[in-house]
């Protein structure tokens, strides 16, 4: 039986704007387990940032249980634990590319020839290896876009969480990235959940979870 990364019961997050309460993800439950495929798929506005950053420990919900069994405590989660595609780019400005990219290594404290060398490597898995000193501002939002792809799985974490991770790229270069990385981590146990409203992209996933108006319907996992 795969173990349980993330579970998270009757989930809810409102967020007050004065008098105004915004419902963003309304009793939502769901399990990642590990070696799962998933797409989060509905609307812009429905909710899918938000249970990804509940997810992945970066918000909190305002009722209802998350926790992550095989991975720990929320403090300890990034980056070796899980790593995280942001849906806006999110790469450090005074960074070059590959320095962004072994970022993650180096603040686990691995070594920094080590670092080095896998940051390159993932760089060359994703048709970067050329902008590798480049800086951020050098880059098109959607070269950008794959480095931020890169740094996420360097390190090779448990769980990866990408929000829209093809929403600047072309239909050819968003099929690649994705060929590239289901191919780094077959075999790898690392469960991927990727929010998109890419039905292309959705439907190259064994599961899909949709969510609507901040209600999550959630299929049966074949692996579970």
């Amino acid at each position: 039986m795969p173990e349980a990364l993330v579970e998270g019961r009757n989930l809810s997050r409102v967020y007050r704007l004065g008098r105004a309460a915004i419902v963003a993800l309304e009793d939502a439950t769901m399990t990642v387990k590990a070696g799962d495929r998933i797409a989060l798929v509905g609307p812009s506005g429905g909710g899918k940032s938000t249970l990804l950053q509940i997810m992945g420990g970066l918000d909190l919900p305002s009722s209802g249980e998350i926790s992550w069994p095989a991975l720990g405590g929320r403090t300890a989660l990034r980056p070796r634990k899980i790593g995280y595609v942001f849906q806006t780019q999110s790469l450090l400005a005074p960074l070059s590319v590959v320095e962004n990219v072994e970022l993650p290594l180096l603040l686990v404290n691995e070594d920094e020839r080590t670092a080095r060398a896998r940051a390159l490597e993932a760089l060359g898995e994703l048709d970067l290896a050329m902008i590798a000193e480049k800086l951020p501002e050098e880059l098109s939002g959607g070269q950008a876009q794959r480095v931020a792809v890169a740094r996420a799985f360097v390190g090779k974490p448990k769980l990866i969480l990408a929000d829209e991770p093809t929403g600047q790229l072309d239909h050819p270069t968003a099929q690649h990235l994705f060929d590239v990385l289901l191919a780094s981590l077959n075999g790898s146990g690392t469960a991927l959940v990727v929010a998109t409203h890419d039905l292309a992209i959705a439907e190259r996933f064994p599961v899909q979870w949709h969510l609507t108006h901040g209600r999550l319907e959630v299929e049966p996992c074949a692996s579970c």
